[in-house]
């Protein structure tokens, strides 16, 4: 049986100790119904072009509600152009589990952590799931504080598209390459090879449920059956020393430091690129 804590009620030490046995924390009631209308109308404007930027270009009048959700599968760093999605970097609620297990697994760490990545990931009515992979992978901080975190907009389930998981995975430290393909049912993002996925198991989430998990986590979803959309927003974070060479910078500096000092500010910082795929 999955284990689901309530954001209102806790034990500190549990969630520590879940998160390192289990690579994972599926926490309830993280978001009010009411932030959840907040995200999903910022997700609405930003597919619609609402804000003027050149990678999305006005919407046909055509699109309208929920069928401008779907319009692109994948809508990286949207913080970018919305105030609204930035201010949920730094929610209460999503912190009073970062503050806990960012660097559990890092020595002598500080407390301190930033964000490094938001994204928009929408499964449409029969739109295909996510292949195989790990965060660590395309996010390389290689000291094992990278934690996600997925935040339900609806109701997930295995019709729809949750997730599902490798249990133990994250515990090897093995990042397994991945590879182009030409998978039924999956997106064209590349996926990850080398492993048994035999005792892969579904997460299903309440709508504004959060999933606080390891990068090295083996992940994926399957193809949405139902008739209703399924969009989550996800956020990376790792500790604010990890020297992270990504995105062509040695360190990279489009981040947002969320707790504690940034030791590379004398560096300064970058604004990330936004980018999107439809399938």
């Amino acid at each position: 049986m999955l284990l689901k804590y309530n954001i209102n009620h806790f034990a500190e030490k549990q969630i520590i100790k879940d998160y390192i046995e289990n690579g994972f924390v599926l926490v309830e009631d993280v978001i009010s119904n009411s932030e959840n209308i907040e995200i999903t109308n910022e997700l609405i404007k930003i597919n619609r072009g609402d804000y003027e930027c050149n990678e999305i270009k006005t919407a046909h009048q055509s699109l309208s509600g929920k069928s401008l959700m779907s319009r692109y599968m994948y809508i990286g760093q949207p913080h970018v152009l919305s105030k609204i999605i930035h201010s949920f970097i730094i929610h209460e609620n999503i912190t009073k589990i970062l503050d806990r297990i960012v660097g559990v697994n890092v020595p002598f760490w500080d407390g301190s952590y930033k964000c490094v990545q938001t994204m928009f990931v929408t499964k449409k009515p029969g739109g295909n799931g996510s292949p195989w992979h790990q965060d660590e992978h395309p996010i390389p901080t290689r000291d094992r504080s990278l934690v996600g975190v997925w935040l339900a907009l609806e109701d997930t389930t295995v019709e729809n598209s949750c997730l599902w998981y490798i249990p133990n995975s994250h515990k090897k430290g093995i990042i397994y390459e991945r590879y182009e393909h030409n998978e039924p049912d999956v997106d064209s993002m590349p996926i990850a090879r080398g492993f048994d996925i035999s005792s892969q198991m579904p997460i299903e989430m309440r709508s504004n449920s959060a999933l606080f998990f390891s990068g090295y986590l083996l992940h994926s979803s399957k193809k949405n059956f139902s008739d209703s959309y399924r969009p989550a927003l996800t956020l990376h974070y790792c500790t604010s020393s990890t020297l992270l060479s990504w995105q062509g910078e040695k360190n990279y500096r489009g981040i947002v430091q969320v707790k504690g000092k940034d030791p590379y500010i004398s560096e300064g910082y970058t604004k990330p690129n936004l980018w999107v795929k439809k399938e």
